[in-house]
């Protein structure tokens, strides 16, 4: 796994963790972002990468800094 691989994986946990915090189902979450369940799927197993168009979305939905998905380490409080 290189730098990018690990960053998405890492990315895509965070989002799945965050989005279980916040009380959605894979199917809701997609459906406020405008994608497939599948491809959310794909995300959160780091299979796809989070474009900056659905990175603003998603913290806009799950009320959250963007940092929270992207900064290791950082989650935030219920």
């Amino acid at each position: 796994m290189n730098g990018n691989e690990a960053e998405r994986e890492r990315i895509g946990v965070t989002l799945r963790t965050i989005r279980e915090l916040r009380g959605f189902t894979v199917e809701e979450l997609a459906h406020e972002l405008g994608i497939s369940r599948p491809y959310l799927s794909n995300i959160e197993a780091g299979r796809k990468n989070l474009t900056p168009k659905l990175t603003t979305k998603a913290c806009s939905v799950l009320l959250i800094q963007q940092k929270a998905l992207i900064r290791e380490g950082y989650l935030p409080t219920r």
